[in-house]
C-alpha cells in the first residue's frame, strides 16, 4: 500500500530541505506526522555528520524529538528502518550523553524515551569525550610530526617549521579555550 501524501502545508513547508530517505517508515502512519519524522531526523543525521555521530543515532534522536509523547523501544523502531540492535545501540549511546530520558509508564511497565532538551549536557558531554580526546591525540600527533619534518636547514625545511609551529600555536589554543567553555557551560 503507497503512503499517503503529507498535506500540502506541510509538503510546502518542507520542500526546500534535503530529507534522508530510508529512515523514517510511513506504513499505516498519519502522513503528517511521517513528513514530521522525516523532516527532523534529516536535521539531526546531517548535525551528527559534522560531530561524527552514527546516523542511526541522530535518526533516534530526531524521532523521539519528532514525537510529543515518550516512545517505547518497539515504537523507535516501528519508526525506522533501523535493526533492533542499532535501535538499542542507539539508545544506551543517547542516555549516555543524557540527550534522552527514560521513564516507566503508569500504565504498563515498559520503559519510554523522550529528548532531553537541555543543549548544556550535549555540548559538555562532547566536548568532554570528544574535543579534550581529539586535544590529546593531536597535540601527540604534533610532537610526532615535528620529529619528521623534511627539508633540514633549507628554506622548504624553514618554510615548513614555520606552518607546524603555526599549527601549534592553535592546537594551544583551543586547548586554552576548553577550560573557558566548560565554566561558562557551568554558568548557563
Amino acid at each position: 500500500m503507497p503512503p499517503t501524501p503529507a498535506s500540502p502545508r506541510i509538503e510546502q513547508s518542507l520542500s526546500h530541505r534535503p530529507l534522508v530517505t530510508g529512515l523514517v517508515c510511513a506504513e499505516g502512519r498519519d502522513p503528517d506526522q511521517v513528513a514530521f519524522d522525516e523532516a527532523l531526523v534529516s536535521f539531526f543525521v546531517e548535525a551528527a555528520r559534522l560531530l561524527g555521530v552514527p546516523k542511526s543515532v541522530a535518526a533516534i534522536y530526531g524521532v523521539c524529538f519528532a514525537n510529543a509523547e515518550p516512545l517505547t523501544f518497539s515504537e523507535i523502531q516501528q519508526r525506522l528502518s533501523i535493526s533492533a540492535g542499532s535501535v538499542s545501540q542507539g539508545l544506551r549511546v543517547l542516555r549516555e550523553v543524557g540527550a534522552v530520558k527514560a521513564s516507566d509508564s503508569p500504565t504498563d511497565r515498559r520503559e519510554r524515551f523522550q529528548p532531553d532538551l537541555e543543549l548544556r549536557k550535549l555540548v559538555a558531554h562532547w566536548l568532554e569525550e570528544r574535543l579534550q580526546k581529539q586535544l590529546e591525540m593531536g597535540g601527540n600527533q604534533l610532537r610526532e610530526i615535528a620529529r619528521v619534518i623534511p627539508g633540514g636547514r633549507s628554506a622548504a625545511g624553514k618554510e615548513l617549521r614555520g606552518r607546524l609551529k603555526a599549527l601549534q600555536s592553535w592546537h594551544d589554543k583551543s586547548r586554552a579555550l576548553l577550560p573557558l567553555t566548560r565554566a561558562f557551560l557551568k554558568l548557563t
